[in-house]
């Protein structure tokens, strides 16, 4: 009975054994089977957070934009717009899914709004575009499936498709059908059916524009691969941008949510600049010098314009004759020295005032006949016309001047300083000849002057030379300097391009005046020196175009011509190759100069063409300080009392036209509140602006327009431009509405 009952329990201790044990695994297995699905694997919880990132969390990228450009009045020359490239995935699910009719029905859609939209091409090519790129990408092999097991052995294998689509030619599935758009462009095509829903592959950047076109380029400059040049690129640091980054959460395909997180990142725009530079005084300037090189056929040239009491430069003009049209190319107004001629008289007449050497002193100019000089040079020297004909040859100081003879000067300056040479070229080194007098950021060059000490081989001859504007090299710029000098009571000023830096409209630093030398000489030689340029404009050389007869305000000024004997660009030129420098400085009003205008011509003895100074220069001065005389004139008077007639109403840009009218009470109805329009007067006592259809392919018509309307229009066309008269178009060479042939872009319009 014993043994029956043990052997009862060891059996029930068993069972309950045997049920703690399938209890036991029970719950094993329950609790491995939680956590494995409660707790992944380390793998699996780092794939998971990808998965989670990439598709929920989305880093876009703030776009800050570059600095802006202005000019003194606040008018735009350089800015940053936000451009679009637009790349289309033709391999995405939902054109795959797409039945054939319905995407070539969509993509006439589209093909028909890229050409409106952009005008480069016409429906039927952007639909070829559209339609060639999408069988391209569709011609893939067939899906390629790949699966990856995971799992453990006693739960059931998790099965990841990885089913992917192979393509041939190295699988590009991606295509740029249309050009880069701007911010207009891209809402519009955006939203086309066959783009609207859909992801595209776009990349934002920032675009630099010109709104004046070419005018004043080497002076704003660019900064591009091959051409990184003028304030662009001598303060690329100050109008850097740095972009910024967001963190956004992703709702759905067309919608997200910004949100904190710590990889956010602010963008900062880049500083604005405010220069010096005068965009009416720079545009009469570029016309005026455009014109003279064109018809003297020289090949190139500059005209600068500075204010006296600042040293601002208003206008800065380098254009390049290239036989057709006149470019910007370099700037040769601050990196071209070369032998000056005869403006540097000023120069010898200073150092010889300021030596001692009286006004009255006369010499024998020889009357038109070489000239031997002194007994330690071979050098003969011959004015080219006869000078004191009228006192048997001889004249002093005054006289000499005003009719530019280089007999007297080198008879003077060699007597004076004959004795110690190198006083001479020190006195020349002491008006910062051969050094740097500013915008040396820019490109800005010099040469320096050879000290006439012992040391130099032929000294002598080289203060013959120097007397009368050889054996020396100067950029136009050091010479206005001098210039302006005399015309600010004997203050040299550095040149000034930089106004001051701004951000969101705050000034952040402003540019100081830079005085070079309080007074570069005595006030007594400072009147004589005064007096001796005045004379200049009312007798010597420049009389035609500044004389009392042919000009309606008082100036100073001085004419000089070289025949060349300098190094420019690599290129040796000799003196008795027939190229010519003539140049004409002049500040104006004589008894209270303001501004300081030099204009310097490069050109080949041609015949029928000028080649001297006076002619070559003297047109372009004329034309700009009488700009800036009518100018100042007017905006001296008292604003009228009597309304403005509505002859005076330019087409152009209708929100102008409406303000204009608006500001001086005549009545004006328009087609439209914004864009471009074409005046008329109707009744004789109110304006009418119709509506102008503006298309890059055909010429517009600018007729009525005023010149700065007129060049923004033609240029957006790729026309070459030429100028005639001032006022508004009242024709222009090629019709409007005329198709734009790529052999017939130049167009002539007169203005008046």
């Amino acid at each position: 009975m014993d043994e029956q009952r043990y052997k009862l329990k060891k059996e029930i201790s068993t069972r309950i054994k045997v049920l703690h044990f399938i209890f036991i695994g029970v719950v094993a297995y329950f609790l491995i089977h939680t956590t494995i699905f409660i707790y992944p694997n380390r793998e699996m919880a780092i794939k998971f957070d990808s998965i989670r990132n990439k598709d929920l969390l989305v880093k876009d990228t703030l776009l800050a934009h570059r600095g802006t450009i202005y000019s003194r009045n606040k008018e735009v020359l350089a800015t940053s717009v936000t451009r679009t490239s637009l790349s289309i995935d033709f391999a995405c699910e939902k054109f795959r899914k797409m039945r054939a009719e319905k995407f070539k029905e969509e993509a006439k859609v589209l093909a028909q709004t890229l050409a409106d939209c952009l005008g480069d091409k016409t429906p039927s090519e952007y639909y070829k575009i559209i339609i060639d790129n999408n069988h391209r990408v569709l011609n893939y092999n067939k899906p390629t499936i790949r699966k990856r097991d995971k799992g453990y052995w006693f739960f059931k294998k998790i099965k990841y498709d990885t089913t992917h689509y192979a393509a041939r030619n190295k699988g590009q599935r991606s295509f740029r059908i249309c050009r880069d758009l701007d911010a207009n462009e891209w809402e519009v095509i955006r939203n086309v059916p066959l783009l609207k829903g859909y992801t595209n592959s776009t990349f934002e950047y920032d675009h630099r524009v010109y709104p004046q076109g070419d005018l004043a380029m080497r002076t704003i400059g660019r900064l591009e691969e091959h051409r990184k040049y003028g304030i662009e690129f001598a303060f690329r640091d100050t109008l850097a941008a740095s972009d910024g980054r967001q963190m956004s959460q992703k709702i759905s395909d067309q919608f997200k949510i910004r949100i904190e997180h710590e990889k956010n990142i602010e963008a900062i725009d880049g500083y604005d600049i405010v220069t010096t530079l005068d965009v009416n005084v720079q545009d009469v300037a570029h016309g005026a010098l455009s014109q003279q090189l064109m018809k003297e056929n020289a090949i190139w040239g500059t005209t600068i314009v500075m204010e006296c009491a600042t040293g601002d430069i208003l206008a800065m003009v380098n254009l390049r004759n290239l036989g057709t049209r006149c470019v910007e190319e370099q700037n040769y107004a601050i990196g071209v020295p070369v032998n000056p001629g005869s403006t540097f008289k000023l120069v010898s007449a200073m150092a010889l005032l300021e030596n001692g050497v009286p006004a009255s002193q006369r010499y024998h100019t020889g009357l038109g006949a070489e000239v031997a000089m002194g007994n330690n040079t071979d050098a003969t020297i011959v004015d080219d016309h006869e000078i004191g004909k009228e006192s048997n040859g001889w004249v002093d100081m005054r006289t000499a001047f005003a009719q530019s003879s280089n007999v007297y000067f080198t008879k003077a300056v060699l007597e004076r300083f004959k004795g110690n040479p190198v006083e001479f070229s020190n006195f020349c080194d002491k008006l910062h000849l051969g050094e740097p007098v500013g915008l040396e950021n820019f490109g800005a060059t010099y040469k320096a002057i050879k000290p006439l000490n012992r040391k130099h081989t032929s000294r002598y001859n080289a203060l013959v030379n120097m007397a009368y504007g050889y054996g020396v090299e100067v950029t136009p710029m050091h010479t206005l300097t001098i210039y302006n000098a005399i015309a600010n009571n004997g203050r040299m000023v550095a040149p000034r391009l930089i106004l001051r830096t701004e951000r969101n409209g705050e000034v952040v630093s402003e540019a100081p005046i830079t005085v070079l030398e309080e007074q570069i000489c005595s006030q007594a030689t400072l009147k004589s020196l005064r007096s001796f340029l005045e004379e200049v404009s009312k007798t010597g050389t420049s009389r035609g175009y500044f004389g009392t007869a042919n000009c309606p305000f008082t100036s100073g000024s001085k004419t000089g011509t070289a025949q060349v004997e300098s190094t420019i660009n690599s290129i040796k030129y000799i003196r008795n190759d027939g190229y010519y420098y003539g140049s004409m400085v002049t500040y104006f009003p004589a008894d209270n100069p303001r501004y300081t205008i030099m204009t310097a011509i490069f050109t080949k003895s041609q015949p029928g063409k000028q080649k001297y100074g006076a002619g070559l220069a003297g047109p372009v001065q004329k034309h700009v300080a009488t700009y800036l005389y009518n100018r100042d004139h007017r905006y001296a008077q008292a604003l009228p009392t009597k309304k403005q007639a509505v002859a005076d109403i330019k087409g152009g840009n209708i929100e102008k036209i409406r303000t204009v009218a608006a500001k001086h009470g005549i009545a004006l109805t328009s087609e439209s509140e914004q864009g471009w329009g074409s005046s008329s007067i109707r009744n004789g006592n109110s304006v009418y602006v119709s509506s102008l259809d503006i298309d890059e392919r055909v010429v517009p018509n600018v007729v009525g327009m005023g010149l700065n309307d007129a060049i923004y229009l033609l240029e957006k066309c790729g026309l070459d431009i030429y100028i005639v008269g001032r006022g508004k178009v009242v024709s222009q060479s090629i019709a409007p509405a005329t198709i734009i042939d790529e052999r017939r872009k130049r167009i002539t319009i007169t203005l008046r």
